[in-house]
């Protein structure tokens, strides 16, 4: 019985470096495993997985619950899912650079948690559970490491949890009664033992000396002289993958520790690999392998890596001969991509078009080139049962061969919707229906070829992807995912729709179309007592071509908050999707089809003022929000920090985590002080006490802590009720924080000046109440104010009381009536 995990993957084949290629040729000696599991991306040890994949050359994954999902977007102001997407290709670049393997469970970012049974229970532990012992079940790894301590109290709640899951499923693994249902794909595995990787700085955060007893060390700071770097350098370029965190690093370079703890299972005894077998002695008659690939590390020369072929062809023979194994196939995988970088052998496929719908023919082009002496030739197919007999083409050394082929998508083909978004989630946990899909990164191939290279008469077979490539006139050649989509999508041009009491609103839905469509109409819905006006629109559309419909949503008379849908009817079907990419230049261009719905809230909501400057942070959407309800919004640059310019301006905000991300902000605080005192008002939205451009960055002295409250439906406790805050344009109640999403606040103030009154109190189950969510200090005629309150999250989801306690905030300046 084979894990899917042992399954060749569709990857691209293309050359190795000889370093790198001399490193996969010794790895093919080594038997061994470790799954290293966190919670998030960024909680992977880099450093630590640089070394055990590169060093120690064993077999090395990180499996993070989650996909970040829950964070902040240091680089855009996407977020949710979409933020997701990011970060999964972020990890799946530093996979890339430190050797490293990943996996995923279905367990969504929340937010942050403060309680391990907080987690739990929302991400059912259970379904968790399950995910965590699949992986370990299909991976088989030796030694299990987790990142955090089981110990609760010190860190996120998510941290905590994975630790407790991968210690439970240290032992469920092994137990066929657990999870039965996944003995039809893998069977149960015990691993040798379970450490939590330590270090001073756990120790350090609950103020007590980092003890040393019971743990056991690995020097990490070594230096590999195939790829050119230290295992520190390595780390440092796959952390700083996690762009959308901010976490470029510089590597430490010396000596380097890695302590480790025995949570489960035998003791370490001076090695990660204690009495563990990790050479061809675990696959049964493998002499013959093992003996052909340490001849070719023997006698490989980097100048000239084609010189062993003869050795590796041999290896591959014995090999393939041997019974199917979860080494068997793993090393027979490995081997052939040794085989491949060997003969310098690359391989695309390239779509003449970025996508296709179900049913289409798509026109490729396969192209291919190999750089050795020996008789290679190869051979093409878009199914696997086509491959034995498919025309077979020589491949002579350095001579680049095109084959004009048309693949057939599937009419009954899947949108190339992240398989993890094809059903509505839960609020903990993606629903996902297909076991052997869990823990894949990211969605197959949308058209896999299958390659037969015969090399010397040995036979191998690969699968690549097939990929849309083009030429941007600054970065040069790139490439995307090739993609199936709906042959119709419509979008909603807002996510989010505000409207005041009896004041119809026109919105604006685009049609995309990418086939022919003839006779068709889209359709609007909104319910509850809402009208769209017309509700259907005819319309025909060449393939390629988009249309701009538009249509009147007119909300009913008491405030409300409903969904608007669009769909398209089109040959007797209804198609709901839209369309989206996520265009960032350091991953691959992802695209999503989200249900075309956007929220409609009636609010009661009135402003005073009308132009507000805003000075951009980490990204955010509280401009685009701010405008929905009648504001003038401009971004402001270090050149309009002068009088003259800020003072036609009634309120400054400052976007989220500006003072961390802007290296001029020190220069534009005097002049907004000024501004303050001259009778304007300066908003700053939530920053991180860590990596702050200034410390000056008030009136008046306050500390930014990480206090913060995450319940969303914690009581908010009135400070200062008679504060013009809470009453003028509109008054605020405990109703207004009804229907917050994800948390209250988060990085509250603390010690601060008396000059500074603040709003609210509120505390997470069983904590203090925290006071430094929102604090207001006049400054000469004007106002100072500091929220940690999450605006960013709350005004896109279109809660109506964020409207109107924001719309306060930038009315503090104006005269009350």
């Amino acid at each position: 019985m084979l894990s899917p995990f042992t399954i060749a993957e569709s990857r691209p084949i293309e050359p190795l470096a000889s370093g790198a290629l001399q490193l996969s040729l010794q790895k093919l000696d080594t038997l061994g495993s470790v799954l290293y599991v966190a919670a998030h991306p960024d909680d992977e040890n880099t450093k630590l997985i640089a070394y055990l994949a590169n060093g120690e050359r064993v077999d090395t994954t990180y499996l993070s619950l989650t996909r970040g999902d829950g964070g902040q977007n240091l680089i855009g102001g996407d977020l949710g899912e979409k933020l997701g997407m990011i970060r999964t290709q972020e990890l799946l670049a530093a996979r890339r650079i430190d050797g490293g393997q990943q996996r995923f469970s279905r367990a969504i970012d929340f937010g942050y948690s403060k309680t391990p049974e907080e987690t739990l229970a929302i991400w059912d532990q259970d379904a968790a559970l399950a995910d965590v012992v699949w992986a370990i079940r299909s991976l088989r790894p030796d030694v299990i490491i987790t990142r955090f301590s089981l110990e609760a109290g010190y860190t996120h709640g998510h941290h905590t949890a994975s630790a407790r899951l991968a210690k439970e499923a240290f032992t469920a693994a092994a137990d066929p009664a657990r999870f039965p249902e996944q003995l039809e794909f893998v069977e149960p595995w015990a691993a040798q033992r379970l450490l939590w990787n330590t270090s001073k700085w756990f120790y350090q955060r609950r103020g007590i000396e980092f003890d040393t007893k019971d743990v056991f060390f690995v020097e990490t700071g070594g230096y590999n002289h195939l790829l050119g770097e230290a295992y520190s350098e390595i780390a440092a370029h796959s952390r700083t993958c996690h762009m959308s965190q901010g976490f470029g690093a510089t590597p430490e370079l010396g000596e380097s520790k890695e302590y480790f703890k025995t949570l489960a299972g035998t003791e370490p005894e001076g090695s990660l690999f204690a009495g563990i077998d990790t050479t061809w002695g675990r696959v049964a008659n493998s002499e013959p392998v093992a003996a052909a690939i340490q001849m070719a590390i023997e006698r490989f020369n980097p100048s000239k890596p084609e010189a062993v072929l003869p050795q590796l062809l041999q290896a591959h023979r014995a090999l393939s001969a041997l019974p199917a194994s979860f080494w068997q196939s793993k090393k027979l995988q490995e081997l052939e991509v040794v085989i491949a970088a060997c003969l310098a052998l690359d391989v695309e496929s390239i779509a003449a078009s970025a996508s296709a719908v179900p049913g289409a023919e798509v026109a490729l082009d396969l192209r291919a080139i190999q750089r050795a002496s020996l008789p290679v030739s190869i051979a093409f197919a878009t199914r696997r049962a086509d491959l034995a007999r498919a025309k077979v083409y020589a491949l002579p050394r350095n001579h680049l061969v095109h084959v004009s082929e048309t693949a057939q998508i599937a009419a009954n083909a899947s949108i190339s919707q992240p398989y993890w978004l094809r059903q509505p989630a839960e609020r903990g946990s993606y629903m996902v229906d297909e076991l052997s899909q869990i823990g894949a990164p990211e969605n197959p191939a949308a058209i896999p070829i299958y390659v037969r290279l015969i090399v010397d008469g040995e036979s191998i077979i690969f699968t690549i992807p097939s990929t849309y490539n083009f030429n941007d006139p600054i970065h040069g050649e790139s490439k995307q995912p090739f993609t199936v989509t709906p042959p119709v999508m419509v979008n909603l041009e807002e996510g989010t729709h505000i409207l005041g009491q009896n004041e119809p609103r026109q919105f604006t839905a685009r049609v995309i179309a990418a086939s022919e469509i003839a006779a068709a109409s889209v359709h609007f819905d909104a319910g509850d007592g809402w009208r769209v006006e017309p509700a259907s629109i005819p319309f025909s559309l060449e393939a390629g071509k988009e249309l701009q419909v538009t249509a009147k949503l007119i909300p009913p008379t008491a405030a409300s908050r409903t969904s608007l849908r669009a769909s398209v009817e089109f040959e007797g079907q209804l198609y709901t999707r839209g369309y989206e990419a996520l265009d960032y230049q350091h991953i691959p261009q992802q695209t999503l089809f989200p249900t075309a719905t956007a929220a409609a809230v009636l609010l009661d909501v009135k402003i005073a003022g009308e132009r507000i400057g805003y000075i951009p942070g980490a990204g955010d959407t509280i401009p685009e929000a701010l405008r929905r309800i009648g504001y003038a919004v401009d971004t402001l640059t270090e050149a309009d920090m002068n009088p003259e310019t800020l003072a036609a301006y009634d309120t400054v905000v400052f976007g989220i985590r500006a003072l961390n991300t802007n290296d001029r902000i020190a220069f534009y605080m005097p002049a907004l002080f000024e501004y303050a005192q001259q009778g304007g008002v300066v908003v700053m939205q939530y920053n991180t006490n860590r990596g702050l451009k200034t410390m000056e960055y008030a009136p008046f002295p306050f500390t930014i802590t990480r206090d913060r409250v995450t319940d969303e439906t914690a009581s908010m406790r009135f400070l200062a009720p008679d504060h013009r805050v809470l009453q003028f344009p509109n008054t605020i109640t405990t109703a207004d924080f009804e229907g917050w999403v994800q948390e209250r606040g988060l990085y509250f103030a603390g010690d601060w000046d008396e000059a500074y009154t603040p709003i609210f109190a509120a505390n997470d189950p069983g904590e203090s109440p925290l006071a430094g969510s929102l604090l207001i200090a006049p400054i000469g005629e004007g106002y100072y104010v500091y929220s940690g309150l999450s605006w960013f999250r709350q005004l896109p989801a279109g809660v109506p009381g964020a409207y109107r306690l924001f719309a306060n905030l930038m009315s503090l300046g104006q005269p009350a009536e």
